[in-house]
């Protein structure tokens, strides 16, 4: 009986398509429920509920909850529930919610085909272009930094650590990026365009600022600098160039699509 509550509970999410494929297995009123459809609904159970159910009796009783859930459809369809406005609405809603799903998602996968189409045509890196932008550009740094909301804050607090204020102590005080003052290490291409050939001239724990980029104004100290691995390095390497290809080319295609922003907010 348990296992037959079970099962009862799992019927009530099936969905209400007894598909039209394999050997039909039982009739009930106008449809049948075929051996295809009863295997993907069997796929879809626990493996513990599987051993009991792949014995004789287990596919009967799970059989009966079938020819149960399909009974109670096709009560349901000729209800008054059916044709009520409640009903429609709600699948009018569900329907709404579908429409948006699949525009997302065909939004999605067209997007990520066409950049795996030009991975392999426009955004290319060959063996020897990585190698060659590895042998300019063989070392990580590693970076704290302090990110300030205005050039007057970020130069008092430049004084303050010219003056000998501890960095880390300074940028939990005062950096709006509280929570990575330590930059993880990165490779020239990884790093902000207007802090990047900083970083990489700076003598190790040399503090330099201030410096205004999108996010605000920064003041950055160097930890450390190391040669990178070759081999691990050569596939940061080809996501680094393939990156910037793929931002030239759309700052090509946006030379033709203007863009513009019309809320001031977002200015």
């Amino acid at each position: 009986m348990k296992r037959l509550i079970a099962l009862l509970t799992i019927a009530a999410a099936f969905p209400a398509c007894s598909g039209n494929e394999g050997k039909v297995i039982a009739r009930v009123g106008p449809e049948k429920i075929t051996e295809t459809y009863l295997q993907e609904k069997f796929a879809e159970i626990s493996p513990a509920a599987q051993e009991y159910l792949s014995s004789k009796p287990g596919r009967r009783q799970f059989l009966d909850v079938i020819i149960h859930e399909r009974l109670m459809l096709i009560a349901a369809r000729s209800s008054r529930v059916a044709s009520g406005g409640e009903y429609r609405e709600k699948v009018k809603e569900k329907e709404a919610e579908m429409k948006e799903t699949l525009r997302a998602y065909k939004d999605f996968m067209l997007t990520r085909m066409w950049v795996d189409d030009m991975r392999s045509t426009e955004l290319k890196i060959t063996d020897e272009e990585a190698r060659d932008y590895y042998r300019k550009h063989p070392y990580t740094v590693t970076l704290a930094h302090i990110l300030l909301p205005s050039s007057d804050e970020a130069e008092k607090v430049f004084k303050k650590l010219k003056a000998g204020a501890d960095f880390d102590r300074t940028a939990r005080e005062y950096s709006l990026d509280k929570e990575t003052v330590r930059l993880p290490p990165v490779m020239f291409g990884e790093f902000m365009p207007e802090l990047e050939d900083m970083a990489f001239k700076m003598r190790v724990g040399e503090t330099q600022g201030v410096v205004k980029t999108a996010m605000g104004y920064h003041i950055i100290k160097k930890l450390g600098q190391d040669k990178a691995p070759e081999a691990p390095a050569l596939e940061r390497v080809r996501k680094i160039m393939e990156k910037k290809k793929f931002d030239a080319y759309l700052a090509r295609f946006q030379e033709k699509n203007k863009v513009e922003v019309i809320d001031e907010n977002y200015k």
